[in-house]
């Protein structure tokens, strides 16, 4: 979102005279957009989105092994080093005293301590920095469909591309997965992903692990402010073990909204006295 004047200046110009140019052409030359090339470009702008993301404040409703199958409502603040997250209600009832108590000694510890707020997250924001790479992967993962379009929206199926050469055991795992991706096709955003596996996925003939085809996984996303995409909604239901006793099995139901930018720059402190202050 940020470059330099002349850049800017001179993308202006191209993007004009690319213009000028569509719209001279007669109607019938101008050719839809096959399933593959609104991937492309749905990969292009989520990659550069993604370089170029804002952080936010919003609340979240979950309910995951993480909250012992409980119903948590949070405040969460995005840093650069991993969200700050405050518990404010399980299964729609205030926290006791004994719980408002544990929270606070919990942020206030992370705040004067962010080395160890990092240390938590730092599994996360590697996930997160893969993130392009896989973007990029997708096209040449899975082949893709046009099965329908309704207004500024369009729905793509996807399966995998049997020529793919996998590498790893990720790579295994994501080339089992079949579904459908519904695009924003004027903003060229995802808005939303259904994934199933097609089958199960064993690693080393199922001795050092296996994850079964009833995992699933959605979301959901929309422009939450103007400019400004963010997720609303996640399930998942992941089923499985590992060297065929550890269960890696995960559920996860969550819905975030009243999404607010906030300073990409927080420090951790700063995100430990905004979820504190709780003015929502």
């Amino acid at each position: 979102m940020c470059s330099s004047a002349s850049f800017i200046a001179g993308a202006g110009v191209f993007l004009f005279a690319m213009f000028a140019v569509c719209a001279s052409l007669p109607a019938q030359e101008r050719q839809p957009l096959s399933a593959t090339q609104i991937v492309n470009r749905m990969v292009q702008a989520e990659t550069a989105a993604w370089r170029n993301r804002q952080h936010f404040l919003y609340r979240k409703e979950e309910r995951s092994n993480r909250t012992k199958g409980h119903l948590w409502e949070e405040v969460v603040v995005e840093t650069s080093d991993g969200p700050m997250w405050r518990l404010i209600s399980e299964d729609g009832k205030p926290l006791s005293n004994s719980q408002e108590k544990a929270e606070e000694k919990r942020i206030a510890y992370l705040a004067n301590h962010p080395g160890e707020f990092r240390r938590e997250n730092l599994r996360r924001k590697n996930d997160e920095a893969r993130m392009p790479d896989l973007l990029r992967e997708l096209p040449k993962i899975f082949l893709f469909k046009n099965v329908g379009s309704k207004g500024d929206y369009t729905r793509i199926a996807f399966q995998p591309n049997p020529s793919f050469q996998e590498e790893s055991y990720q790579d295994r795992v994501v080339h089992a997965m079949s579904g459908t991706l519904l695009i924003h096709t004027t903003d060229m955003r995802l808005c939303g992903l259904d994934v199933d596996l097609d089958h199960n996925v064993l690693f080393g003939f199922g001795l050092l692990g296996e994850v079964s085809d009833t995992t699933h996984f959605s979301l959901a996303r929309e422009e939450v402010i103007p400019g400004h995409w963010g997720t609303t909604k996640i399930r998942v239901h992941l089923d499985g073990t590992i060297l065929l006793m550890k269960s890696i099995s995960r559920d996860v139901d969550s819905s975030q909204y009243g999404f607010r930018l906030v300073a990409n720059d927080l420090t951790v402190a700063e995100a430990a006295e905004m979820v504190r202050s709780n003015k929502f």
